[in-house]
């Protein structure tokens, strides 16, 4: 028995382990997506935080 994902016939075992690691994969993705949601300071934070490539845009004239 297998699974159709993107088109493609997968047997059952290789199916089971796609669809864990997808499941797994949105999961993270959500809790990210859910923390900087509930915590629009951080947001900003992170934003104003100055960049490390900042020291090598330093131009003297």
């Amino acid at each position: 028995m297998g699974v159709s994902i993107g088109g493609v016939q997968i047997p059952g075992v290789i199916a089971r382990i796609v669809q864990d690691n997808k499941a797994i994969a949105e999961q993270a993705l959500n809790e990210i997506v859910n923390k900087h949601k509930d915590d629009p300071a951080r947001i900003v934070k992170e934003i104003q935080q100055p960049s490390p490539f900042s020291q090598f845009l330093d131009i003297k004239i």
